[in-house]
C-alpha cells in the first residue's frame, strides 16, 4: 500500500514544536540566569555605595583593600582579602580576623586585618582578643597595643586576590560606581535587544510565535497521489 506523504506532516510537525520548545526553555533559563547575576550585582553595588556596613550581613561576604604592609607577605599592599561573617567561639589562635580598631588613640576608628595573637576570657565573661601584625622572626612577635571585643571583630579571613585594590578603589569612588551603573545598563540593553532579535528569527523559522512547524508537500508529491487513487 502506498504512504501518503502528507502522513510525514503531523509527525514533522510535533518535532518542530519539540525544538522549538527546547529552544524557548533554554532562552528562557538563560535570560533569568543573566537577569539574577546581573541583579545580584547591581544591588551589591548599592548596598557598598550607600550601606556599606550591611553588606556583610546581607551578601555573607565583603571585600576588603589592603593599605598598609603590616602582613606583608602574606597579604600586600593593593590585595583585597574577602571577609566572610564568623563566630568568635570558633576562633584561634592564629587565625586572620578583620576588626575596627583605634590605632591611632584618636577617637576613629580603623579597619584592620592582622593574626590573632590571644583570646581571653575576662572576669565579666566577655571574649578579649589581641591581635598582631606578621613577623619574619617568631622571637620578634608581639601583639598590637589594642584590646578587641566581640563588638569590634567584622569578620574572618576566608581568601585573598591579589593586586586588585586600585580596581577596587576606583569602583568604589563615585566616578567608578557612575562608569559601572553606566556599562551596567549597556550590557543590559544590548542583551535584551539580541533576544528580541533572535527571538523574532526563531519565530520566523519556527513558523509563528507559538513555534509551530510546518511540512509542505512537494507538488510532484500531490500529483502523485492523484494518480495512485
Amino acid at each position: 500500500m502506498p504512504t501518503h506523504p502528507a502522513a510525514l506532516r503531523p509527525w514533522g510537525g510535533i518535532k518542530m514544536k519539540e525544538r522549538n520548545s527546547k529552544k524557548t526553555i533554554r532562552r528562557v533559563a538563560r535570560s533569568v540566569i543573566f537577569f539574577a547575576v546581573a541583579g545580584t550585582l547591581l544591588l551589591y553595588i548599592l548596598f557598598e555605595a550607600f550601606l556599606p556596613q550591611a553588606t556583610l550581613t546581607y551578601f555573607g561576604f565583603k571585600p576588603y583593600v589592603v593599605v598598609t604592609r603590616s602582613m606583608e607577605p602574606v597579604i600586600r599592599v593593593d590585595d583585597v582579602v574577602i571577609v566572610t561573617g564568623t563566630d568568635i567561639a570558633l576562633l584561634e589562635e592564629g587565625d586572620i580576623i578583620t576588626f575596627l580598631a583605634d590605632i591611632n588613640y584618636d577617637g576613629q576608628k580603623n579597619v584592620v586585618t592582622h593574626y590573632i595573637h590571644s583570646l581571653e576570657e575576662n572576669s565579666a565573661g566577655e571574649m578579649i582578643i589581641q591581635t598582631r601584625r606578621h613577623f619574619a622572626e617568631s622571637a620578634d612577635i608581639r601583639p598590637d597595643t589594642w584590646l578587641l571585643r566581640e563588638a569590634d571583630i567584622l569578620g574572618q579571613h576566608a581568601f585573598t586576590i591579589p593586586r586588585i585594590g586600585l580596581a577596587i578603589r576606583y569602583l568604589q569612588s563615585p566616578p567608578g560606581i557612575v562608569a559601572l551603573a553606566v556599562n551596567g545598563l549597556v550590557v543590559l540593553a544590548v542583551f535584551s535587544l539580541l533576544h528580541h532579535d533572535k527571538k523574532k528569527d526563531n519565530n520566523a523559522a519556527g513558523g509563528g510565535e507559538n513555534g509551530e512547524g510546518k511540512t509542505y508537500i512537494p507538488r510532484e508529491s500531490k500529483d502523485e497521489n492523484k494518480k495512485e487513487s
